[in-house]
């Protein structure tokens, strides 16, 4: 099917392009087509991709949708699958040669053929239709040449990858080499296109460069630093259990370790960014959000959908991609203080000052929570430092953050652990720089490095862990007429050091994975956007992947319809790979296709949404019991819906609610997916009675979802459906703002992982005072 969405995408966009008249190979697509795919996939690839280009190139010029003319152009491709289905299989250069010249000659009689009967610009007799063949002669020639080329490059790629020795070679090359085509192709009718400014309505995360959150093509949420403070949200997954789709599960108390599901995908597939830098693991697969608090966040996007065509590995669910709080021109910042029961204590600082050339910012936090049980305490301490050079339109920065905890792990019910100890730590630094290389061009370099240190402690077993990312990233946005086209290149090395009291499990084992692709944003006439992106991964362990995606948008008035669709991929983690036991180095990655449309409606102040997704999961890593062994045997499915409302209501009064339908299935054992609630929502209303008083109660809801028992792996419960009511007042005096912060304050009694118990009511006082 893959190759199948690629056929679709390349024939596409060999249309909205711009090109010579005629220079289209569609015909080579589906010779190809009718020779390498099943049947199935082969008669759908030259109409789906004609359908698509058509649907884009013609519906707002009014022509109708179906003429003589248009069946006459998807009888000649239909006939060239039938070619290749009968004749190509195995041919030779010259039976190939023959067969798309022939291809040519059909389409070009029977397309003027079918032009003279019903244009009227010719007469009806036979000397009229000699004109019309002999008009259309120049033509020809152009489409004569694509179809040989089209041909020859198909199969020509396809029979040198099929000598396994030259395969990942090969790819390579063509994945260079569709990169460098379409740069080449486009540079010279550059314009002076500039990368818009970074603005609450934009949005990064969702395509290669920045768009209006009104034209994106795919289900987005942006989460602003205003909305942070208003609701007291003081860490990223506070912040995540306010979003349509994504299903919160934290393993206890404050400081637990903490996982999010994008629409029903796995916690390991949801990857995040922080600046634009990937911090999951490569340890063992997923993110722990127990650290990242929002003390420097300055916004927050969530992008949902397989994003692997821009991010590659791990964004098989979605993106959550953190922006950290840029320097300012001048002194600026704020420190609070909490205190609250359960010896609630918090203390943290932010403060920025520059000048128009040089800014500064940093940020730190301390905070502690004594938990509800035995042994589940948590401290966490923070820090971080960026610097920014600005020369003229020139970024350059240095950011580095800091994050370490300390945490009691008091084990699940019944098999409590008084003295099992947790101290995670995590460390990032960032290079990033952002230029104009040329007139109508925007270029961005990123280095980052991220380090995680956990280290675990008991009495019987200790272990220490030294998980490194080292990465780069390169991008090129350059506008073309109505394209808007970025090029892109990265580079990831993983490497992990793992050892115990028993020995050393990992010593520096690690993989490198290069990557190239190129993603094309087209502004159409009648408010339409057509985004179209592929991504070549070419990894030291297992090879290489394709991701493709794609999204159409149409806007008109405060009306948006949007629908997309594509792959994505998780590459196994070294721990996957080589840890002792249960490591496998013959695993493969694991992947997914997903689909969703979407409709939204826009009014002054607010924005509602509703969206539909299906998800199909495959090669889904699984440990094997009877072998102790790591195999890519798993398949599961999720679809579902999500509603989203966020409105200013009037003056004083701002709502946002949302809502997700979940159905999710494991395609071996027919059982629903663990922690994946069929029902869940939230409802969030801000308040100011009086001026200077902001008053924010929030209500979560989550509904029963199969999990399994914490002393038992084998043993499957119902976990109860549940709702929390959080209340956040704050009343501004100047530069000082006394707040109320309440977490859980119906109290209620409840689990997100079975076996542990999540914190029960916390009311805490603080002061906020800016300057």
């Amino acid at each position: 099917m893959t190759t199948a969405l690629l056929l679709v995408l390349l024939g596409a966009l060999s249309r909205l392009l711009p090109h010579p008249p005629n220079f289209v190979a569609m015909g080579a697509i589906g010779l190809f087509a009718g020779a390498r795919l099943p049947r199935r996939w082969a008669w759908s690839v030259p109409i789906a991709a004609m359908l698509f280009s058509d649907l884009v190139l013609d519906l707002p010029t009014g022509r109708k949708a179906i003429t003589l003319v248009r069946l006459a152009v998807y009888g000649s491709f239909a006939l060239m699958v039938i070619a290749g289905r009968r004749f190509a299989g195995n041919a030779r250069a010259g039976r190939l040669a023959a067969l798309s010249a022939g291809g040519a000659v059909f389409f070009f009689l029977a397309t003027n053929f079918a032009e003279w009967t019903v244009s009227g610009a010719y007469p009806p007799t036979p000397g009229g239709l000699a004109i019309c063949y002999a008009a259309a002669i120049p033509f020809f020639w152009n489409t004569l040449a694509a179809e040989l080329a089209g041909t020859a490059v198909l199969f020509g790629l396809d029979a040198i990858a099929r000598r396994d020795a030259a395969r990942r070679a090969v790819r390579a090359a063509a994945a260079v080499g569709i990169v460098a085509f379409v740069s080449s192709c486009l540079v010279p009718s550059v314009a002076s296109a500039q990368v818009p400014p970074i603005a609450e309505n934009v949005v990064v995360t969702a395509t290669a460069a920045p768009e209006e959150i009104g034209e994106v093509g795919a289900a987005v949420t942006v989460v602003t630093r205003e909305e942070i403070a208003r609701n007291g949200w003081r860490t990223v997954q506070d912040v995540l259990r306010s979003v349509p789709g994504a299903a919160v599960a934290r393993s206890g108390g404050p400081g637990a370790q903490t996982s999010v599901f994008l629409r029903g995908a796995n916690s390991t597939h949801t990857l995040v960014l922080v600046d634009g830098v990937r911090v999951n693991s490569p340890f063992f697969p997923g993110y722990d959000f127990t650290l990242l608090s929002t003390e420097n966040v300055e916004r927050i996007e969530i992008v949902r959908g397989p994003f692997s065509a821009l991010y590659g590995s791990e964004s098989i669910g979605g993106v959550v991609h953190v922006f950290t709080r840029p320097a300012a021109e001048k002194l600026s910042g704020r420190v609070v203080g909490e205190a609250g029961d359960h010896d609630q204590r918090e203390l943290s600082a932010f403060a920025t000052a520059g000048s128009a050339s040089f800014g500064i910012a940093a940020s730190a936090r301390d905070r502690q929570d004594d938990g509800d049980r035995v042994n589940d305490d948590w401290r966490e301490r923070s820090g971080s430092l960026r610097l920014e050079g600005r020369f003229g339109e020139t970024r350059v920065g240095l950011e580095g953050s800091t994050e370490n905890g300390k945490l009691g792990l008091p084990g699940p019910v019944g098999a409590e652990t008084p003295a099992n100890r947790y101290f995670p730590r995590e460390d990032r630094i960032a290079l990033p720089a952002t230029f104009h290389p040329a007139p109508g061009h925007s270029a961005s370099v990123t280095l980052g490095w991220v380090r995680s240190r956990p280290s675990f402690e008991s009495p019987a077993f200790q272990s220490h862990t030294d998980a490194q990312t080292l990465e780069g990233r390169a991008a090129d946005t350059f506008g073309a007429g109505v394209n808007r086209v970025t090029a892109f290149a990265e580079w990831q090395r993983w490497k992990v050091d793992d050892s115990s009291n028993f020995g050393v499990n990992l010593a520096g084992e690690h993989a490198t994975i290069w990557s190239v692709g190129a993603e094309d944003t087209i502004d159409l006439p009648g408010g339409w956007l057509a985004t179209a992106g592929l991504r070549y991964d070419d990894h030291s362990r297992f090879g290489d992947v394709w991701s493709p995606r794609a999204s159409i948008s149409w806007r008109s008035g405060r009306w948006k319809l949007r629908a997309s669709g594509g792959t994505g991929f998780r590459a196994p983690s070294v721990g996957e790979l080589f840890y002792p036991f249960s490591g496998n180095p013959n695993l493969e990655p694991e992947h997914s296709t997903s689909y969703d449309v979407g409709v939204e409606y826009e009014v002054s102040g607010g924005r509602a949404s509703a969206s539909v997704f299906w998800n199909d999961f495959r090669n889904l890593i699984v440990y094997d019991f009877a072998t102790g062994l790591n195999f890519n045997v798993g398949r599961a499915r999720s679809r579902g819906a999500e509603l989203s409302w966020r409105q200013l209501l009037f003056r004083d009064v701002s709502v946002d609610a949302g809502y997700t339908y979940l159905d999710t299935e494991d395609r071996d054992t027919g059982l629903e997916l663990i922690r994946r609630p069929r029902h869940s929502g939230f409802l969030g209303v801000t308040v100011a009675p009086v001026p200077s008083l902001e008053v924010s109660p929030r209500a979560v809801f989550v509904g029963s979802r199969s999990d399994f028992s914490a002393l038992s792996t084998s043993v499957r419960i119902e976990a109860p459906s549940y709702w929390r009511l959080d209340l956040y007042a704050r009343y501004r005096i100047g530069s000082v703002a006394p707040y109320l912060r309440a977490q859980n304050l119906n109290d209620r009694r409840y689990q997100e992982a079975t076996g542990f118990p999540a914190a029960g009511r916390r009311i805490a006082a603080g002061v906020e005072v800016e300057f």
